[in-house]
């Protein structure tokens, strides 16, 4: 299991890198049932992208002194406004199920 404030340290270090509007963290742990092999999912909702690719690698990267295993998703805050509330895509996924770690003021 990841401690908490590794999962802090994890956002610190997105936050700084990744201009991020929002930052959540969904799956196993998001719900608050994480098991001994889960890893963090985060979703970084970005103001705008562009290059989601790049970006989604850039912030895995920030990560990696942390060793932990961990995945970043990117997305626009279009994008999220457009798909957080139709079923069956992760994006609803994470605004239903998910854990707000950030949020810009």
């Amino acid at each position: 299991m990841i401690p908490e404030t590794t999962i802090q340290e994890a956002v610190k270090l997105l936050k700084e890198a990744g201009n991020p509007s929002r930052i959540i963290l969904f799956g196993s742990y998001g719900r608050g049932k994480p098991h001994a092999d889960s890893d963090l999912d985060f979703l970084i909702v970005q103001p705008l992208v562009k290059d989601r690719r790049r970006t989604m690698v850039q912030l895995r990267r920030v990560l990696s002194p942390l060793r932990i295993p961990a995945d970043v998703l990117v997305v626009s805050e279009q994008a999220f406004q457009n798909w957080s509330d139709t079923p069956g895509n992760i994006l609803y996924e994470a605004a239903r199920e998910g854990r707000v770690l950030y949020e810009a003021a």
